[in-house]
């Protein structure tokens, strides 16, 4: 079950211009997590509490303390905060883990597993790449990873020293405003990545293994599109591919949706509340309104905390980037995305 913690900084390290990777010190306090999940973090910036949702980059077995890789977002507010004063900022209100971009409890299928980053994507892929290292050392590692130039590569000069370490690892970096000359390493490819160059170099990693790959995805937006279309082109079940994001465009709703007030049954643990839910605002948005302090962090469908249990009637969820398949299956939805179709509709959290 996730806990809140207070932790302070151990070490700051800057992995480029804007890239600025934190390690704790948990005080002893232990700390159970999986590589590709994640923490929230809240900070006191110009006088009010600011949540953010972090990948963990530390690796969990390898790694002597957990860490965070944050890049500074442009008119982001924590990202810039933390970039520009990391080495000032003592104490972190932590809560976590969360997060289901992880490898599967059970991995002896894993034979080839292939990584697909942009940018400051690479953060939760590092953990899950190191993780594989150390627990499966005979699996196959491909990693695609997209970034501008190699000066903004995050983890560049580790991820060329692991490569070099481990003869089963391959790196090809696409490096979108590099200037090619005759002393690039073969490795790094110019230019932006498209469908054709993706499918490409997919096709060069999987060669003509008759096992599966597993590919696990995290990057902006419209690169993880490309990756999920390239993959369902070249014929890779969903049951093999995970993704996870840090920011999708919000929206409309796709359908319409009811013109008048919904009302909706909330069982939160021990609690149950009637919810009046306003045309076009989510569960979640209605509850917070009632003061019913249910978790959740991105309000975008991306990191999964806000998931409940749909027992009964109709919900449109208008994005979602973090539930699996099965979860959708087993009656799962976001309520930071769900708007209830009709007067029947019934949720549990906490079970």
């Amino acid at each position: 079950m996730p806990l809140s913690y207070t932790w302070h900084t151990q070490q700051v390290i800057r992995e480029t211009t804007d890239t600025v990777t934190i390690i704790f010190n948990t005080r002893g306090e232990n700390f159970h997590y999986l590589a590709g999940q994640f923490i929230n973090l809240t900070l006191r910036i110009d006088g009010r509490s600011v949540t953010r949702s972090y990948s963990l980059s530390s690796a969990p077995g390898t790694d002597a303390a957990p860490a965070i890789t944050v890049k500074k977002v442009s008119g982001g507010l924590m990202s810039s905060y933390i970039t520009e004063n990391a080495e000032n900022i003592h104490n972190w209100d932590v809560d976590g883990p969360y997060g289901a971009f992880t490898l599967d409890d059970d991995t002896s299928s894993y034979r080839h597993i292939v990584l697909l980053a942009g940018g400051s994507g690479i953060t939760p892929l590092f953990s899950i790449a190191r993780t594989i290292t150390r627990q499966l050392p005979d699996t196959r590692i491909t990693l695609l990873y997209a970034s501008r130039s190699v000066p903004e590569t995050i983890f560049k000069a580790a991820l060329d020293n692991w490569e070099t370490q481990h003869n089963n690892i391959r790196i090809q970096y696409v490096l979108s405003k590099h200037t090619a000359s005759a002393d690039d390493p073969v490795n790094i490819m110019t230019g932006r990545l498209n469908r054709i160059i993706i499918k490409k170099l997919i096709r060069q990693a999987i060669g003509e293994s008759t096992t599966p790959a597993h590919f696990f995805l995290c990057g902006p937006a419209e690169l993880m599109k490309m990756h999920q279309e390239s993959l369902t082109a070249l014929g890779v079940p969903d049951t093999h591919i995970r993704h996870e994001s840090f920011a999708v465009e919000t929206t409309a709703p796709a359908i319409a949706l009811p013109g008048n007030t919904q009302e909706v049954l909330l069982h939160y643990y021990e609690q149950s509340n009637l919810l009046e839910v306003q045309p076009g605002q989510t569960i979640l948005a209605a509850a917070l309104e009632e003061r019913i302090p249910l978790p959740y962090s991105c309000q975008s469908g991306t990191c999964g905390r806000c998931a409940a249990r749909l027992t009964q009637g109709a919900v449109h969820m208008q994005q979602n980037y973090a539930l699996r398949k099965e979860d959708i299956d087993a009656g799962y939805v976001l309520l930071c995305q769900s708007f209830p179709l009709n007067n029947e509709v019934t949720v549990t959290m906490g079970e």
